[in-house]
């Protein structure tokens, strides 16, 4: 092979290589590849919302994020806003243009100068999700706000695109959670169906609907039932995204709406799917005003603790083991960490949490430890969380509690057996008579964990809460908001043992030991 032949063969080798390379380094293909899509950040309340997308029309980009039951979890309670309109929140539903924490005119606003060009687009700013930006979403939005409305397009307390349609007007529900919240908003009415654990307490959710029927428990619900009852919503406390798909493939027509009130985040309520649920359950169902003054309520509860506890020093607080009551022997326990609500509830009460001083504290729901580690730990108190009726179908016997229940004799029995266990007998808690069962209520009802809240404050730090008093709280919130002819002087049993507040028993009947 000659010189120039080789010359000739390495210059085909060089221009081959280059363009291999220029392909796979895309230099030659055009800019024009959208871009990946990122989360908007939240606007601040002097500052307007940041664009995701540029001039209209336009096709818009959608969350996606899976909420966390806690953003940054904190071992501390934090001061905390009053009122929704004065929190950081953005409201998830699609119509709301300026990322506030409600839908109304100022969104059409906002909406008519991003199609103008004066605005750049929101996330929440394409009303109907076709991708553009542009008159119908004006449409879309005006229906919102007037409540006529044909659908709602939102995230679900996943981070999920949902469609429900409306009216919602047959609705069955599931879990404790959801029951309340239905309450609360005044649908008693609308309920055709429910789970095994709201049928256990039928008698007192719904007393009047005797139409209701039980499709089961919530983990294999009977999906024949449930199409059977024709109803036009299903609001499903299954938290994975997987377990609300399978329901929704096996349910075609229902729409089938996971609000997110598994998550309350009762130390950082801007971040809480659970006050999201709440305030989109108010637009699903026509009744904005109600779940804004509900939100308020619960609110101005968590402020009203947060602003005493968060002056509390390290050393001023008490230490506290939260976990479940232990239905069967074991030499380990589950100690309830920051993204559980009674983990939170422990902040906000301005407890020290025993199980802080674990590894996994700040990313977990609950952390194992040998029973035995608890000694080395010694809590000043401690509180066992009973749960009477679950919603994987199954009802515990002791130690009996909450709005059903009147008699102590089971959760009395209980308490003195738990003291009794030699594993337990020197611990502060114990010798100090700071051991206490509380209700499932104090986690698992419509109020996020801030009943538990309320109760716990008032119990680690009387002198500090002696304006606060739980059983009017508590009252207050069955009579004003479940609207129930039930009375906490004579009825439930929600702590053991009892307190005393300005003489009277609080936590169990009066009357009762």
């Amino acid at each position: 092979m000659n010189k120039t032949m080789i010359a000739g063969t390495l210059i085909v080798i060089i221009i081959i290589s280059s363009v291999l390379i220029g392909f796979s380094q895309n230099w030659f293909q055009s800019n024009t590849t959208e871009p990946e899509p990122t989360a908007t950040p939240k606007p601040t309340a002097t500052s307007e919302p940041t664009p995701t997308t540029t001039a209209s029309p336009t096709t818009t980009t959608t969350a996606t994020t899976k909420p966390t039951a806690t953003t940054m979890p904190t071992t501390s309670p934090t001061i905390q806003p009053t009122t929704v309109d004065t929190m950081d929140l953005t409201l998830e539903i699609y119509g709301n243009a300026n990322m506030d924490d409600k839908i109304d005119n100022t969104d059409l606003t906002y909406i008519s100068n991003i199609i103008a060009g004066s605005k750049t687009a929101t996330t929440f700013a394409d009303a109907n999700i076709d991708g553009v930006i542009d008159a119908k979403d004006i449409d879309q939005a005006s229906a919102i706000v007037t409540g006529t409305a044909t659908q709602l397009n939102l995230l679900d307390g996943n981070g999920k695109n949902i469609t429900v349609s409306l009216p919602a007007n047959r609705i069955i529900v599931e879990y404790i959670q959801n029951a309340e919240l239905v309450r609360i908003l005044g649908l008693e009415d609308q309920v055709v169906g429910i789970d095994y654990a709201v049928d256990k307490m039928r008698s007192t959710y719904f007393p009047n609907n005797t139409g209701i029927v039980s499709v089961g428990n919530m983990n294999s619900p009977d999906y024949e039932a449930v199409l059977n009852l024709n109803p036009d919503i299903l609001l499903t406390f299954s938290n994975t995204a997987t377990a609300v798909a399978e329901k929704t493939s096996k349910l075609p027509g229902v729409d089938v709406v996971f609000l997110g009130l598994y998550y309350p985040n009762v130390t950082a309520p801007e971040d809480s799917q659970f006050l999201q649920g709440i305030l989109k359950a108010g637009y699903i169902f026509n009744k904005v005003p109600r779940a804004t003054e509900y939100a308020n309520w619960l609110l101005n509860l968590t402020s009203t603790i947060s602003t005493k506890t968060s002056t509390l020093t390290e050393s001023q607080k008490h230490s506290v083991l939260i976990y479940t009551y232990p239905y069967t022997t074991s030499t380990t326990i589950k100690e309830y960490a920051t993204l559980d609500t009674l983990g939170q509830v422990c902040i906000l009460a301005g407890g020290s949490n025993v199980a802080k001083s674990l590894p996994t504290y700040l990313t977990a729901s609950s952390i194992s430890i040998e029973a035995e580690k608890v000694l080395q730990q010694d809590p000043e108190y401690i509180f066992l969380h009973a749960v009477h009726y679950t919603f994987g179908g199954f009802t515990y016997a002791d130690p009996q509690q909450g709005m059903d229940i009147n008699d102590t004799t089971s959760i009395q029995s209980c308490l003195q057996q738990y003291k009794s266990q030699s594993v337990f007998a020197n611990l502060t808690a114990v010798k100090n008579n700071n051991v206490y069962i509380i209700a499932g209520d104090f986690r698992n009802n419509a109020m996020g964990g801030v009943l538990g809240a309320v109760y716990m404050a008032k119990i680690l730090y009387p002198d500090l809460f002696s304006d606060l008093n739980p059983q009017a709280i508590h009252q207050e919130y069955i009579t004003k908001y479940l609207r129930l002819d039930y009375n906490l002087d004579t009825s439930g049993v929600f702590l053991y043992p009892a307190i005393t507040v300005n003489g009277d028993t609080v936590g169990i009947p009066n009357g009762a030991s």
